[in-house]
């Protein structure tokens, strides 16, 4: 099957010698016009985020526990949730973003809608929740290749319900993308529905991280959508439940993000992969969210598979850099920096380590819980 590839960006002829050179040298340097056209797009778009906010409790160690051990932490407490971190990215590279999310009636809420607001996100629809306490997330990072892992005490956010979306959706003329990621399993496919029907145009991204990637649930609704985002371990997580997931999602651009490793996508049997940028790793928290809001922009810009994922790759290595979700998040000038600094990608005919076929569903498809 042909490979992507990059069509040069057009522009206007140059009016003297000085601005030939000038723009022959950017071009040099840009040339896909980067950076002509990716601040056009983001500051014309308008995305609506949907999911969890949480207060984040990271503790560092340079090694990592066994069994029965006690170890001295560095501990600090941050703003988190995969729909505060990913507003909070796509807000750094100049797009419009609303947030639908609940959060409880007491000073952690109070705190993460503060952090929010300064970062200039649409906080009208986040509910406070009575006699509820806001999302605590405790989170680990490990050992000298920084491994981390969540224990997430869901708290409010299992109080999130389709209004609050139905609501977000009609009070907004136009959305170019919905960004969706960990509603309640209640408000899941409504939430899904809702966005199809009031705002058909816009691209409908899912991530369902650990919490859906295991559920069955999840598996008649990652058809209905545009792109999907998961890890490794959750893409494995996906196949394990239905050998032909992949099959139900041909037409769905399927995002895999894989690490030092780089990263990869699937769509219509055509397999890209972009290396990863060579960065020191500080803590991986909100990279895969930073990942995403990157890989949104260079969709709704345009851009090829390979530029979606160097763009994406780009924006997680600028996380990484920095203690928690948000502290490393780049602006769009720092992202293209990034961007145009690191290495390509390629497409081609799919290599991903498939699964076997199975005969049937290893589980029944739910239709709700």
């Amino acid at each position: 099957m042909a490979s992507h590839a990059d069509a040069p960006a057009s522009r206007d002829a140059a009016t003297t010698a000085t601005t030939a050179d000038a723009a022959g040298a950017a071009g040099a340097a840009d040339p896909r016009g980067l950076r002509a056209t990716l601040p056009r797009v983001a500051r014309q778009a308008s995305v609506l985020v949907v999911g969890s906010l949480n207060v984040d409790l990271l503790l560092y160690s340079d090694v990592s526990p066994s069994e029965g051990d006690s170890l001295p932490v560095r501990a600090i407490t941050l703003p988190g949730g995969h729909a505060g971190n990913c507003a909070s990215a796509l807000a750094a590279l100049g797009l419009a973003v609303s947030i639908v999310a609940a959060v409880g009636d007491d000073a952690d809420g109070e705190r993460l809608l503060v952090d929010l607001d300064q970062r200039g996100i649409d906080t009208r629809f986040v509910r406070r929740v009575a006699h509820a306490h806001t999302g605590r997330a405790i989170i680990p990072v490990l050992g000298p290749e920084r491994r981390n892992y969540m224990l997430l005490d869901r708290g409010a956010n299992e109080s999130l319900a389709a209004a609050d979306v139905r609501a977000a959706l009609s009070s907004v003329a136009h959305y170019d993308a919905v960004m969706l990621f960990d509603p309640s399993v209640d408000a899941l496919a409504r939430t899904i529905a809702l966005a199809r029907a009031r705002h058909p145009a816009a691209a409908l991204c899912w991530t369902p991280s650990g919490m859906y990637s295991r559920d069955p649930v999840a598996l008649p609704l990652l058809p209905r959508c545009d792109v999907v985002f998961v890890n490794a371990r959750e893409f494995a997580h996906l196949c394990g439940q239905d050998g032909r997931v992949l099959d139900a999602l041909d037409a769905v651009d399927v995002v895999v993000t894989l690490g030092e490793r780089g990263a990869l996508s699937r769509h219509r049997g055509v397999e890209t992969r972009a290396p990863a940028h060579s960065c020191k790793v500080v803590d991986p928290t909100g990279a895969g969210d930073a990942f995403a809001s990157a890989y949104l922009l260079a969709r709704l810009a345009g851009l090829d598979a390979a530029g979606r994922l160097r763009l994406g790759n780009a924006g997680g290595a600028c996380a990484v850099g920095t203690r928690g979700a948000r502290d490393g998040l780049p602006t769009l000038d720092a992202l293209l920096d990034a961007t145009l600094d690191g290495p390509g990608g390629t497409s081609a005919p799919p290599r991903i380590a498939m699964p076997p076929r199975a005969k049937e569903p290893a589980h029944a498809h739910a239709a709700k819980r």
